[in-house]
């Protein structure tokens, strides 16, 4: 019986594991959109910071989409670019409003980046920048978490071993019930309230 359980505490932790480590891995892979351009709120030059995460140095998976289109014109030549501290290239492409515009993705380091976006006058532009900052620690994330697990689990089987050896409080003996009134028996020549025919008041009359 006693190995029975622990057969079935462990394959609980099992469990337990997996369930955690497939929670992580889809908080890991959500995307915090942030937008870049928009056809109400246009800027040549956008500023972009890349915070790092938990305090790690690791390149953050990133997409950059975006899309031209204008009801004004037909045709016109459009750019957009990725700079690092507003000098290294990442990323540039170039072309007519006709052109299929590339989706770019990779990894950016945390720091300052700037987003370049040049049109033509009556062209339109929607651009959107999705981070997915727990896959930099992803790998990390699945560690830390089965290690935590693991460590629990210990802790709960040491826990147990120790309250199975701390010594048991002996039985209380059941308490003998008293009752503060408790009738009396009397033999019935000892009885004091046994009744007399003699001492009836309805005796015959003297004669």
């Amino acid at each position: 019986m006693e190995g029975r359980r622990s057969m079935q505490s462990i394959l609980l932790w099992v469990v337990a594991v997996v369930l955690i480590n497939a929670l992580w891995l889809n908080v890991a892979n959500q995307s915090a959109p942030n937008e870049i351009n928009s056809p109400n709120q246009f800027q040549t030059h956008r500023e972009v910071e890349i915070s790092p995460v938990f305090g790690t140095s690791a390149s953050i998976p990133a997409e950059l989409s975006t899309v031209f289109e204008s009801t004004k014109v037909s045709n016109a030549n459009v750019s957009f670019s990725i700079k690092k501290d507003n000098q290294s290239t990442v990323f540039s492409w170039s072309g007519t409003l006709t052109d299929d515009v590339p989706i770019w993705s990779g990894e950016l380091a945390p720091g300052s980046y700037t987003v370049e976006t040049v049109m033509e006058e009556g062209v339109e532009v929607q651009q959107q920048l999705n981070l997915k900052p727990f896959a930099a620690i992803q790998t990390v994330g699945h560690v830390v978490l089965t290690l935590m697990l693991v460590a629990l689990a210990w802790g709960e089987q040491g826990v147990r071993a120790l309250y199975a050896r701390r010594p048991r409080p002996e039985a209380a003996k059941p308490a003998v019930e008293k009752t503060p009134f408790k009738s009396q028996k009397f033999a019935l020549e000892d009885d004091p309230l046994t009744w007399d025919e003699a001492d009836s008041p309805w005796r015959d009359p003297i004669q």
